[in-house]
């Protein structure tokens, strides 16, 4: 019995230091913008009006490559919009499914 509430807690520690973020993070999607990388992230959302967007996707790496370039994906969708980041840390991306997926910043601390 001792040897399985060890476990739970152990279990309860590892997920309470791996972070606060309640998004689930697919961190093979990255997206880079004003020098910024975003990760993709299972999240969909309403995009917003027009005047969010801020540019496409005008390049791709490879899919397990960090882009280094503005505008560059490493999941293609070339000529694909985004929005800008407005401060909050994150932007929508449209996808190929047609929906606008939220992307967060990169933790820079």
């Amino acid at each position: 019995m001792k040897r399985y509430l060890w476990l739970v807690g152990l279990i309860l520690a590892l997920t309470f230091l791996g972070g606060c973020r309640t998004e689930t993070v697919k961190s093979e999607m990255i997206l880079k913008v004003n020098d910024t990388l975003y990760y993709g992230t299972d999240e969909v959302g309403p995009m917003g009006d027009a005047g969010c967007v801020e540019g496409e996707i005008t390049s791709s790496v490879e899919l397990n490559s960090i882009p280094t370039e503005n505008g560059s994906s490493n999941f293609g969708c070339i000529g694909n919009s985004y929005t800008y980041d407005d401060g909050d840390g994150f932007i929508m991306v449209c996808l190929n499914d047609g929906e606008w997926h939220c992307f967060y910043a990169e933790n820079k601390e």
